[in-house]
């Protein structure tokens, strides 16, 4: 330990009541989530907080954590590395570039870990302290792989966990984050409340976390150029005013959407399997993740009962899915006609429409595949359809399709953008199967206006 003597006033007022930890452990705070606007000196607080620990403290190893560990460097050990220096108590520490780390001349130590490294951060024994930065940009696989690995023998982690409230998903409430942490708590910005992991063959934890809503208003020392370029943003881009200078969730605008006729007002709603109607199943056969939206057509209405995508699954798992929860209707088949051609998913060489004829047990009659239509063509025709025609998508059994509707974009030929396939927006799986029932079972369609 270090006797340090230092003015709560290097602190913004903000984050005073993170300052002081209880001796209670049932107040312990597991996990500190510090977001909001930028320009909120998040970031810095958590920095000099992690640095009078590593002095003050008996006991001190703080994992620097990004979702790559490149990144790190001119992030968070930067950062702790200027302030150490303005405080002037950087002869006190050994800032390492390679292995990136920092330590005390009390051995207490920084390390740093990338997210996209997993078994480095399981490799680190007995942590006392994490900071996750930017951390809207690691995957839920990646956050409960990092909860499972800081483990200690010495007691409980304390996590710091800093972001801007900017979804990867196109609506945040379906973003893990939002989704986990946030969204039982709305419209609240700042409280505790508790997080609950479930352990296989053990007991579940159960940790307590605290939301620190806070923007630029918060801190006194942003400049007025700063301020007024916050405030600009209300009327060049909503988007990011909301998100940059509120620090509030919201959705990104589709600037270009290829299913342009689409309304969540008009199109969005609860629909009921009819046991009397045709089950039209419409598949897009990508293997990850494969993708069939069940609908129904009767009463001159379309009814998207459910869009399903099974990832890393098989026609196998999907009709299983469809037998088990659709069962005993009169199913109609189509979807991507290139599901037509011989593939060699078995050894026998079946196409996907003959296994799904077995799977399923159906007559050729009840498959009708025909040629995709050129894109262009194909747009005017389901925008028509969505303009024009009654077409009710299930709130929450079609949320696929309904991300894509609002989502996948178009060129100006029409054509859908998909080059990259690890960006949801641009997979458009539950869309092309949307498409491939207007094309088979509406190529009659046309609006009367």
């Amino acid at each position: 330990m270090i006797e340090i003597d230092l003015d709560k006033g290097v602190y913004l007022q903000c984050y005073h009541h993170l300052l002081d930890e209880s001796d209670n452990p049932d107040e312990f705070i597991d996990i500190e989530f510090i977001w909001g606007g930028r320009d909120s000196g998040k970031s810095q607080f958590v920095a000099q907080k992690l640095l009078e620990d590593s002095m003050a403290l008996d006991y001190f190893r703080c994992i620097l954590i990004k979702e790559t560990h490149e990144s790190i460097k001119d992030a968070q050990w930067q950062m702790i590395k200027d302030i150490a220096e303005d405080w002037g108590v950087d002869s006190l520490f050994k800032f390492n570039s390679s292995p990136l780390a920092i330590t005390c001349i009390n051995n207490n130590r920084f390390l740093t870990r990338g997210l996209n490294q997993p078994g480095r951060i399981r490799s680190i024994s007995n942590p006392s302290h994490a900071w996750v930065e930017e951390g809207n940009q690691i995957t839920e696989e990646g956050f409960i792989t990092l909860l499972t690995s800081l483990r200690s023998n010495k007691g409980r982690v304390k996590l710091w966990f800093t972001f801007n409230p900017e979804a990867k998903t196109a609506d945040f409430n379906d973003f893990w984050l939002y989704r986990v942490f946030f969204t039982k708590y709305a419209p609240l910005l700042n409280f505790i409340g508790t997080f609950v992991i479930k352990v296989p063959g053990k007991k579940d934890i159960t940790l307590r976390y605290r939301s620190t809503h806070v923007t630029y208003h918060d801190n006194p020392y942003v400049t007025d150029q700063r301020k007024a370029f916050h405030e600009s943003l209300k009327e060049s881009n909503y988007y990011w005013y909301q998100v940059f200078t509120l620090g509030l969730w919201g959705n990104q605008p589709n600037e270009n959407p290829w299913a342009f006729a689409f309304r969540r007002e008009k199109h969005v709603g609860s629909c009921h399997l009819n046991r009397s109607e045709i089950v039209y199943l419409c598949f897009d056969f990508n293997r990850n993740p494969l993708c069939c939206s069940v609908i129904q057509h009767y009463n001159d209405t379309i009814y998207v009962l459910e869009t399903i995508k099974l990832p890393k699954s098989g026609i196998d798992a999907m009709c299983s899915y469809i037998l088990v929860n659709y069962p005993g209707c009169l199913y109609m088949v189509t979807g991507d006609y290139s599901g037509k051609a011989e593939s060699s998913l078995q050894q026998e060489q079946l196409t996907h429409y003959k296994l799904i004829k077995h799977y399923l047990t159906l007559s050729d009659g009840q498959i009708k595949v025909i040629p995709n239509p050129r894109l262009h063509k194909n747009a005017v025709h389901v925008n028509s359809i969505l303009a024009y025609y009654k077409v009710i998508i299930d709130a929450v059994k079609g949320k696929p399709l309904i991300y894509d509707m609002e989502n996948v974009q178009k060129r100006a030929d029409g054509t859908i953008v998909k080059e990259d396939r690890d960006d949801p927006a641009q997979q458009a799986d539950a869309l092309d199967t949307f498409r491939y029932f207007c094309n088979t079972f509406l190529n009659w369609f046309k609006p009367v206006v």
